[in-house]
């Protein structure tokens, strides 16, 4: 697709602002390679090597040793091989950020121990320099490790300016600019410091949903699974996808990781004998990457309200700053709600786009490759309805390689107000794995009722639906569209409807 310069610019300007801040483990090196070839869909401001209770580097003056630390080399072995994909990668897309650009914003912050931040390094000044830039967008801190080189930078920003006049001017900006998605609380940084010092800045906090496109992933219905196991990843991610994908690791590659305990060497044919629950080539992990889900704007609109759920999940409001994974959706294959489904949901869209992002690393004419439609709904995405209302949408698709399109419709009735049972729901149970939450469900009540509006047309490009008499005014009513194309990997496109009750 050509733009104009200006209509290009707009474009690329609109993209969410983030940086990155990320550990060692090997699901944090698969995630950053996922990233690298999702970073067109963001304005990348920097990546930041930090620490976390699971991996830090140690400090031999002050006789810490070091703990499952895979030193810093890795996140520069991907860039290169990032740099080696970067000329097909932008014959497919546009915003993809220049290798060299990369290798500058990459920093290394507090890594020497779990929740440290009394240094200041090198990455704490380049994130206080980005929280106290002049530009006003929100900035994401995506946070795949501890929080404690962020904690550091805030920290450098207090001690700086706490006793002048402009104090309360830049804590108040800062705050209203920056949103932190965590990924567990992986030290006490967040909780000691943050919270306690700077309780306006927004924070997403995933305490469990991540787990489940994490190390947890097999407790999962086959259902959701089909594109996260050997045969698959094998297939269609590692095998001819070039050096970044070959990097990408998988159960029992051969991928030995510098650093990591022996127990945790998951690509070794001997884990593979200790763990036979998995085959080769399964997929291993990537917690940390629904926190740039969340940012790709792929229709579902997520970034505009944590509560609406997208590729990145979905949250609940515990206050106006503070959103955390409280709300379930309605797992169809277990017949209850689930807070994790409200990711795992996505799990076959999201390994589909990813398989054909991995296709463009090597796929040097555009042609060679598969791009996702695009779909517009003709009467808008914000509407005004009446109760007994009969509503008709219109989807408009178009593909870039055109393919023949599909489209389907469905409500995502968990992201409503408008609530279908007047049944009382059952309580919300707590899943833990030792004193961490592994998830949250709660079983159906007898006569509860999950979706009571029906769609007409649903598997066509018109849908029609009846607003419900009972509805009150100010209730939501979401409607998703999704076209999906019939070429390699069948990619979609959505825009979700949201229907307000006058």
């Amino acid at each position: 697709m050509v733009f104009k310069d200006e209509e290009l610019k707009l474009k690329l300007e609109s993209r969410p602002r983030t940086v990155v801040t990320t550990d060692g483990e090997v699901d944090d090196m698969n995630s950053v390679i996922r990233f690298l070839l999702y970073s067109n869909e963001v304005n990348l401001e920097g990546i930041v090597l930090t620490s976390s209770m699971y991996h830090y580097a140690g400090d031999e003056k002050r006789g810490i040793e070091p703990f499952r630390w895979t030193g810093t080399q890795w996140l520069f072995d991907i860039i290169d091989a990032y740099e080696e994909a970067y000329p097909n990668l932008i014959k497919h897309a546009v915003g993809y950020p220049e290798p060299d650009y990369i290798r500058k914003v990459t920093k290394i912050g507090n890594i020497s121990n779990a929740g440290e931040m009394e240094k200041v390094t090198e990455g704490s000044e380049f994130l206080k320099e980005l929280f106290l830039d002049n530009d006003d967008r929100d900035l994401y801190v995506q946070t795949w490790g501890g929080t404690n080189t962020t904690a550091r930078a805030l920290k450098s920003i207090q001690e700086e300016y706490e006793n002048t006049s402009d104090w309360e001017s830049i804590k108040k900006r800062v705050s209203d600019k920056l949103v932190i998605y965590i990924i567990l609380d992986q030290d006490e940084s967040y909780s000691s410091y943050i919270a306690e010092n700077w309780s306006d800045i927004r924070i997403i906090n995933d305490q469990s949903n991540f787990w489940h496109f994490a190390y947890a992933w097999k407790f999962h219905a086959d259902e959701v699974n089909s594109k996260l196991q050997g045969d698959w990843n094998y297939e269609h991610i590692k095998k001819g996808h070039g050096k970044l994908l070959e990097l990408y690791a998988l159960m029992g590659d051969g991928n030995i990781i510098e650093g990591e305990l022996p127990e945790e060497q998951r690509g070794s044919d001997e884990y593979l004998t200790n763990n036979p629950q998995y085959n080769r080539y399964d997929f291993i992990s990537e917690g940390d990457s629904p926190s740039f889900f969340y940012l790709i704007n792929n229709g579902l609109r997520s970034i505009e309200d944590p509560s609406y759920g997208g590729w990145g999940g979905r949250f609940g409001v515990v206050n106006e700053r503070l959103y955390k994974n409280t709300v379930l959706d309605y797992d169809v294959y277990t017949n209850r709600y689930e807070a994790e489904y409200s990711l795992m949901r996505w799990f076959d869209d999201i390994q589909s786009d990813f398989a054909a992002r991995a296709d463009w690393v090597v796929a040097s004419n555009y042609e060679d490759a598969n791009h996702n439609p695009t779909l517009t709904v003709k009467e808008g995405l914000d509407l005004e309805v009446e109760q007994g209302e009969e509503v008709t949408l219109h989807a408009i698709g178009t593909d870039p390689d055109g393919d023949h399109l599909t489209y389907s419709w469905w409500r995502y009735f968990e992201a409503d107000t408008y609530e279908d049972s007047k049944v009382s729901p059952l309580k919300v149970e707590q899943v833990l794995q030792g004193d961490m939450q592994f998830g949250l469900h709660r079983e159906l009540n007898s006569g509860e009722v999950t979706d009571s509006i029906t769609l007409s047309g649903s598997d066509t490009d018109t849908v029609t639906l009846t607003i419900p008499e009972d509805a009150k005014s100010g209730d939501t009513i979401h409607i998703i569209a999704e076209v999906k194309d019939d070429g390699m990997h069948e990619l979609k496109h959505y825009q979700r409807v949201i229907l307000t009750v006058r």
